[in-house]
């Protein structure tokens, strides 16, 4: 049992820890939104390259099938540790020889709009990361919050 002396230093842990949980929120709500924002300036980008090349350039028929040769990932997610003691990703170039650039597989002259929406497409891949890492923040508040609801009461 806990003495009512601690009572109401465990009252202010939790309102900084809803506050804190507040703002990871928020934080959370806006990394959506840059995906979202980046995703939709992304197709924008394909659709004035497909225009520009021709429906049959830029299309699902250049994408690559289950006969296709494998190829790695051009972008790896590695895990390291916060001040916290928190897991966070963070986003890493490969480091594996058989690396594919996609904009191969639309030909070798491509309209600047391809290479645009490539870039978007990339940066979108970092609100990813930062939108998951905000996430694992979140529920560690949450696990921090609900220990110390069960001690106070």
């Amino acid at each position: 049992m806990q003495d009512n002396k601690d009572k109401p230093v465990l009252n202010d842990i939790l309102d900084k820890l809803a506050i804190k949980h507040l703002h990871l929120i928020e934080e959370k709500m806006r990394c959506e939104m840059n995906i979202e924002s980046s995703i939709n300036n992304g197709s924008i980008h394909l659709a004035k390259s497909r225009y520009i090349m021709g429906q049959s350039s830029v299309s699902t028929a250049r994408l690559p099938v289950e006969n296709s040769p494998e190829f790695s990932a051009s972008a790896v997610c590695e895990t390291t540790p916060d001040d916290d003691g928190i897991m966070q990703f963070k986003v890493a170039e490969s480091k594996a020889e058989n690396t594919v650039n996609p904009m191969r597989w639309f030909g070798v002259l491509v309209p600047q709009n391809l290479h645009k929406a490539q870039g978007i497409f990339q940066n979108a891949i970092n609100y990813v990361v930062e939108c998951v890492n905000v996430q694992l923040q979140l529920l560690d508040n949450m696990k921090k919050m609900d220990m110390l609801k069960k001690y106070v009461s």
